[in-house]
């Protein structure tokens, strides 16, 4: 049934108005009449309309003149044209001012309600379609103008941006990529990707994730030179609403001013280093022979001053000695020379090395090692400096009387090496800091312990190095283990 449309009937014949009515109004429909087109007009300008049917020969103003009005301001609202005298030039005549249908009178009922519900129907369509046309155009305008946004963003972005299709066509770029790539200042907005992109491995990297995508929070990041300019690249898929793959996106940021200040850095400490450490071993030099009496007798407050003197001196230059291993570890040059190692040697020899301080400070240094550890590749000098860090910090982090422990297990592709202590622990809050350098744990028994906080970020540093890892567990005052992991040489065919 009709929702009460207003249907307005004009018609100078009062028998035809009431007819209408009698028929319309059973369906539903709110029917309001009028006697000629002008008073139509009144009636639509004070209340909405949705059918007019109007009569084609009327005093003061005919069907023509009112389809000319409503035309020209009610352009949702139908017009039947009903009449006694239709012809044909009269019904094309309607027909071209706009009107829907052209009835003559007279008309059976079921047929003006067909003609009606059909107006109705053209009216809700025509609605519709003009809404689907507004929030198309709406649409339209929204997604020009957010493009126009993009552009305008990645245009005066000052990171290269380079955007692909899945058939590895460079869909869009912008001006900071030219410059960084040291492109043709004119090159064209669609092309293959071998115009844009030199490096083979980072075009090797597009491709496979063109032909294959990732995790959503996947990207490659990859660094390359070109000249004596650095860049690092971030390239991610981009995927549709079904999870296909569309193209790649790779941001280009100009890393050059970070590996030169970088590269100040390490030559600074490196400089500083080695002005510093030649007259600092000197000056112990010489207070090892004033305390063995070389230089004459001392008198026993003299002894300790000097004593303490050359423990100063001994901590400044393993500061020094810390620093270049940073240096040298941002550097990239951590590992001087890998060889087949087996890594029993460098144990033993570090826990011998060590026993005696274990010793003074009543800690019992033990080492568990089965018959027989499978080689790694690695560098000595560096394995030994890992190991000395950990074991030496077992023993400063232990009360007297406890117990550090290295053993290690094989696990086949890799080794595991503990170094284990029943020392103070660390707090929870603490351990994803320790490796950071400078930092060091701070507990009122360690008070005494002196050194610089670039121990444990130095191990790191050397054990990522040989492709290992470097973890600990720990429980405050129960102790701490940390666990190094070293691939073996069975499992560094690649290398």
């Amino acid at each position: 049934m009709p929702a009460g449309e207003t249907i307005l009937v004009v018609d100078d014949e009062k028998v035809i108005r009431d007819g209408c009515s009698r028929i319309l109004a059973p369906e539903g429909y709110r029917v309001v009449t009028a006697i000629h087109g002008q008073e139509a007009l009144e009636v639509m300008a004070r209340e909405a309309v949705n059918v007019l049917l109007c009569d084609l020969k009327m005093p003061v103003m005919g069907a023509l003149e009112v389809l000319e009005a409503v035309g020209a301001q009610y352009r949702d609202v139908p017009v039947i044209i009903i009449t006694g005298h239709g012809t044909v030039e009269s019904a094309v005549e309607c027909m071209r001012k706009g009107a829907y249908e052209f009835i003559t009178k007279p008309f059976r009922a079921d047929h003006l309600i067909l003609m009606v519900e059909r107006a109705l129907e053209k009216q809700t369509l025509q609605r519709q379609a003009r809404q689907f046309q507004e929030e198309r155009a709406r649409h339209l305008y929204d997604l020009t103008m957010e493009q126009s946004r993009i552009r305008t963003m990645v245009n005066f972005m000052a990171d290269g941006v380079l955007v692909t299709n899945r058939d590895l066509e460079v869909v869009l770029h912008n001006p900071a990529l030219v410059r960084l790539l040291q492109l043709p200042p004119h090159l064209a907005d669609l092309g293959a990707l071998s115009h844009y992109v030199k490096d083979e491995a980072l075009f090797r990297a597009l491709e496979e994730l063109a032909a294959k995508g990732g995790a959503e929070t996947e990207a490659i990041s990859q660094e390359l030179c070109i000249g004596k300019t650095h860049l690092r690249a971030l390239s991610a898929p981009v995927y549709g609403p079904d999870r296909e793959v569309l193209g790649t996106v790779t941001v280009f940021h100009d890393v050059t001013h970070f590996k030169e200040r970088d590269e100040m850095k390490s030559n600074f400490v490196r400089l500083v280093s080695h002005e510093l450490r030649a007259p600092l071993a000197a000056i112990q030099q010489q207070h090892s022979v004033i305390l063995d009496g070389l230089a004459g007798g001392l008198t026993d407050k003299q002894r300790e001053l000097l004593g303490r003197g050359r423990e100063k001196i001994q901590g400044l230059l393993d500061l020094i000695n810390d620093l270049l291993d940073v240096a040298r570890i941002e550097s990239g040059h951590a590992v001087q020379q890998q060889v087949p190692l087996q890594l029993e040697a460098i144990l033993a020899g570090t826990v011998r090395l060590m026993r005696a301080k274990a010793q003074v400070q009543g800690i019992a240094l033990k080492l568990q090692l089965p018959p027989e550890l499978p080689m790694v590749l690695a560098d000595v000098r560096a394995m030994e400096e890992v190991f000395t860090n950990l074991i030496n910090n077992a023993i400063n982090y232990s009360p007297d009387g406890g117990e550090v422990t290295v053993s290690a297990v094989s696990h086949g592709d890799y080794l595991e090496v503990n170094v284990s202590d029943t020392g103070i622990g660390i707090e929870p809050e603490e351990i994803p800091k320790i490796f950071e350098q400078f930092y060091r744990v701070k507990h009122p028994k360690t008070r005494h312990v002196i050194g610089s906080g670039l121990g444990l970020p130095i191990v790191k540093g050397i054990v990522e190095a040989h492709r290992g890892s470097v973890t600990v567990e720990s429980v405050p005052d129960r102790g701490s283990t940390f666990k190094v992991v070293l691939p073996t040489i069975a499992d560094q065919s690649d290398t």
